[in-house]
């Protein structure tokens, strides 16, 4: 296999689709979620009119509430369930894909392509607002200087924006699958949904079969999350990343494998 052509291919097919992502006025909704966090943190620190601020701990367990309740588990997730679904079912309904599958291009390479423009697009939007959003709300301390250049806070925003990148990666590779097994790939999020989003009540062995175990491994703070947690150790934070890359670059193999054998029939949609 003739790898430098393989990586051309590849960066070609990307620039196309970021093209489309920039473009398509159908990811209005994935900005609106992403950017939500965003305004909203904006508009408070307009009419804020507190007298007595929070201490910097408190915000930072607010803006952990924030991230793991909304960010994390709503907006990323649906964005992603949204977005990578359609790659090549989206493509199907406005019957379009045959151009890509008609050119001299291994079918692996399409896939691989179409995923990374997608993870490239939602990891900048996501990480963006993420960073700002983060940055908002620190901005109500007197404390953020030092708290960000002589104290944790440098370290807490990495982590949040390695967090989402690699929530973008493993979510958008599970629904890439999805959005070529099935007609309608609803169902199939619903059901990815629950099992991630209610993870901490699961036994110690099936939180570890869960993306967002691992995602949660690499946050700084631990939320409450109710009576019925069972509150198990975190995986190591580089086994943790390791996971989540083996988790994206199997579900992007198998993607590879199942495009290959697709045959189009657009009269069947």
């Amino acid at each position: 296999m003739n790898w430098n052509l393989v990586i051309r291919q590849i960066r070609t097919i990307s620039k196309v689709e970021i093209a489309r992502y920039v473009l398509a006025r159908r990811w209005l909704g994935v900005y609106l979620a992403a950017f939500a966090p965003v305004g909203l943190l904006a508009l408070d620190r307009l009419i804020q009119s507190r007298r007595t601020i929070p201490s910097i701990s408190d915000f930072s367990q607010i803006y952990a509430v924030l991230f793991q309740t909304f960010v994390l588990r709503l907006s990323v997730f649906l964005s992603c369930a949204l977005v990578f679904s359609q790659l090549f079912r989206g493509e199907m309904l406005e019957k379009t894909l045959h151009f890509y599958l008609l050119t001299p291009v291994r079918r692996e390479v399409i896939a691989v392509g179409k995923y990374l423009a997608g993870v490239a697009a939602m990891a900048l939007i996501f990480g963006t607002t993420t960073l700002l959003s983060n940055l908002l709300l620190y901005s109500n301390s007197p404390s953020m200087s030092s708290f960000f250049f002589e104290g944790p806070g440098m370290s807490y925003l990495g982590a949040y924006v390695l967090v989402v990148v690699l929530a973008c990666a493993a979510y958008g590779g599970i629904f890439m699958l999805a959005g070529l097994l099935f007609r309608n790939p609803i169902v199939a999020a619903f059901l990815v949904g629950v099992w991630e989003a209610f993870y901490f009540i699961l036994p110690e062995t099936l939180q570890k079969l869960t993306v967002m175990h691992y995602l949660q491994s690499l946050l700084p703070l631990v939320i409450d999350r109710g009576p019925f947690s069972v509150i198990i150790d975190p995986t190591n934070p580089i086994l943790s990343v390791l996971v989540v890359i083996g988790i994206a670059v199997g579900f992007v193999f198998l993607s590879g494998k199942v495009l290959r054998r697709t045959q189009i029939a657009y009269s069947a949609d």
